[in-house]
């Protein structure tokens, strides 16, 4: 069996097998659904920016937070990636703040967040936003 944590860690180790059996549910799980996640990106950002960084229309965003049209596996992997920089923004910044700190250069990523998020998805941007929380780099 599997493990998922090195050897000598203090908590316990967890196998592959139950944390993919506790994930199997996880795609139909209310939260996480592409109109719960589509809704939490209006309501978070508004339309007309969330669209764009997705790679879809405004009204293709409006159609999959109504339930009305749900985005095929690229799309649904689009959400969660831009949903999971934006609760790290909220979790870092103020609004303001997450603006003007995705929009300004940045010495880690050597590029204005935005710009990274949009080449190389959220991975390096939720990075930075670590790093700028533990005072490392701005």
């Amino acid at each position: 069996m599997e493990l998922l944590q090195e050897p000598g860690a203090e908590e316990p180790a967890l196998s592959a097998t139950t944390v993919f059996a506790s994930l199997a549910e996880l795609r139909d799980a209310p939260g996480y659904s592409p109109k719960a996640i589509s809704d939490r990106l209006i309501n978070s950002m508004g339309t007309d920016a969330a669209a764009p960084l997705l790679g879809v229309s405004a009204e293709t965003l409006e159609r999959w937070a109504s339930g009305q049209d749900a985005p095929d596996a690229g799309g649904r992997l689009q959400l969660a990636d831009l949903d999971a920089l934006v609760g790290h923004l909220h979790g870092a910044f103020t609004p303001a703040q997450a603006m003007l700190w995705m929009c300004s250069p940045n010495v880690q990523l050597r590029a204005r967040p935005i710009d990274v998020y949009r080449t190389q998805g959220s991975a390096p941007v939720i990075g930075a936003i670590r790093a700028h929380m533990q005072g490392s780099i701005g």
